[in-house]
């Protein structure tokens, strides 16, 4: 027994450590975490599933390919399309681009600097689905 207590302590001891080590840094690039081709009449599309880690001066003028829908995860984001009013997404809250919308603002609305989103995006097969504005 003291063995399994000593590793559950050691355990519950480093797992706070493990966590923040896995938190990505704010205005780190957005990381692509699934990619599935659509079938059917979109098969010259595929899905992304992106994280978004945004600093509080991340978002240069950018359009998309297709359509995305915006999850907000952590904290706050300035979401902004078109040159169009500011909007403060909270954590739980939704944003949405669609087709060739300049994407005007983003950004972490926390003094802080950090949020966390997640983005579906349909983009054409193989892209990245960004072009500069």
């Amino acid at each position: 027994m003291p063995d399994r207590r000593s590793f559950l302590g050691l355990a519950a001891a480093l797992l706070p450590v493990a966590l923040r080590a896995q938190t990505p840094a704010a205005g780190r690039a957005p990381r692509e975490i699934a990619r599935h081709t659509l079938t059917g009449p979109l098969a010259a599309f595929d899905v992304v599933l992106v994280e978004l880690n945004p600093g509080p001066g991340t978002g240069r003028d950018h359009r998309h390919t297709g359509p995305v829908l915006g999850y907000v995860l952590d904290g706050q984001v300035r979401f902004g399309v078109d040159h169009g009013p500011e909007q403060i997404v909270p954590a739980g809250g939704t944003f949405f681009e669609n087709t060739g919308a300049l994407h005007s603002t983003f950004g972490s609305a926390n003094p802080n600097g950090t949020a966390r989103a997640l983005a579906f995006m349909v983009v054409p097969k193989g892209s990245s689905g960004t072009v500069p504005a």
